[in-house]
């Protein structure tokens, strides 16, 4: 399902915090109250942190458990940011938007008509 974009997003994709974070996705969900935030978000594919500013989420973190990053190019392959009303910082090959949602480039066509139809309720 797609994920409604917030000021600035962090979106990390699931399948490198299955294989990079230290006790997976559930500790993942625990370690960043994904279920207890309102304005963290997961779907299937994704994980999205909220912040007002971009510049408020905490990259050196996330290299620190493990997630790549390099610093010299300002690029990551395991997540990028949004800000809802400008671009991603660096693009990567596994996300798409529509300016109101964003999703991973494998969400079924049925959950993105789904988030539209919502959108425009």
């Amino acid at each position: 399902m797609p994920i409604y974009i917030k000021h600035a997003n962090l979106f990390i994709n699931k399948a490198a915090v299955d294989r990079k974070y230290a006790g997976g996705i559930e500790q993942f969900r625990l370690d960043y109250k994904i279920k207890e935030d309102n304005f963290h978000e997961e779907d299937n594919e994704l994980f999205a942190l909220a912040q007002m500013n971009a510049d408020d989420f905490d990259i050196d973190e996330l290299i620190s458990q493990g997630f790549h990053y390099d610093k010299e190019l300002h690029f990551s392959t395991d997540f990028t940011i949004l800000q809802r009303y400008g671009d991603y910082l660096w693009n990567t090959d596994w996300i798409t938007d529509n300016t109101i949602f964003a999703w991973h480039i494998e969400t079924s066509e049925e959950s993105i008509v789904q988030a539209n139809i919502k959108a425009e309720e």
